[in-house]
């Protein structure tokens, strides 16, 4: 007599669809998350509606799904710093206030670009859908195409190794030749920019934050309307250059001189 198969208990379904959520980042539907395990709709979103209420799935419009903040705590107390560096999010926190703009802490982390930081009050411009472990669009933002610069083609993810790269808007680099032509000039510049190749409307800046031993350990970016870009890039870019450059020296210089830049930069 054959044995039957076994049924999925809930614990497995529930970890099923957190190891879901995670890997089809930057989102996945709840009708796919349903198809992929085999269930219902209905039995979909009640697995989700529970992992919503103890806040390890965000559910956002269009039933998209993405990693929730008690998802991340457990992450943090797993990887310690090693993927946060929180000594560095004052600069950050710093940048956004001295230019009213959104602010973002980036690293490269298993062969793709992932957002671990994000500071600006309500009602600042955001770039959709980048939330903290936001992963992926490399090419299209300005984080992104800073953190390929050091990287090998083999280092890259999946996405970027097509002919054509995804598209976000009319003017997102689609050409893997294209793609390095900027990386060159990113690398020659030591800047990175996003002009309406992620989110229409948006441009963005991203500098290095450089390690001791010279590498680019972490990226800093903000997002701006782009008449504000169209007339203030050069002054952005020089503010986020001198923020960087303080950032770059001993850790117990932060303080003084973020208060001091602040004191001397004020933009809004």
């Amino acid at each position: 007599m054959a044995r039957p198969a076994r049924t999925l208990t809930t614990g497995e379904r529930v970890l099923q669809v957190l190891q879901l959520v995670v890997e089809r980042q930057p989102g996945i539907s709840v009708k796919e998350l349903a198809a992929e395990l085999g269930v219902s709709l209905s039995t979909a979103y009640h697995l989700v509606h529970t992992l919503t209420a103890a806040g390890y799935v965000v559910l956002e419009p269009h039933r998209c799904l993405r990693p929730g903040p008690a998802l991340y705590r457990l992450s943090d107390q797993l990887l310690g710093s090693r993927l946060r560096p929180t000594e560095l999010e004052p600069v950050a926190s710093q940048i956004s206030e001295m230019t009213g703009c959104r602010s973002y802490l980036a690293v490269w982390s298993d062969r793709d670009v992932e957002v671990i930081y994000i500071h600006g009050r309500r009602g600042v411009r955001e770039l959709p859908g980048l939330r903290r472990g936001f992963r992926g669009a490399a090419h299209a933002l300005a984080l992104g195409k800073l953190l390929l610069v050091d990287r090998r083609l083999e280092e890259w993810p999946d996405y970027l190794q097509q002919e054509r790269l995804p598209r976000f808007t009319p003017t997102t680099i689609e050409s893997p030749y294209q793609l390095q032509d900027e990386l060159r000039e990113v690398r020659a510049s030591g800047v990175a920019f996003d002009r309406e190749e992620y989110a229409l409307g948006s441009a963005c800046i991203a500098v290095p934050l450089v390690r001791e031993d010279g590498g680019v350990a972490v990226a800093l970016g903000i997002s701006v309307p782009v008449r504000r870009f169209a007339a203030e890039s050069e002054l952005l870019v020089g503010l986020l250059r001198r923020v960087a450059s303080a950032a770059c020296l001993s850790r117990s210089d932060f303080p003084v001189l973020l208060a001091d830049t602040a004191k001397n930069t004020r933009m809004h």
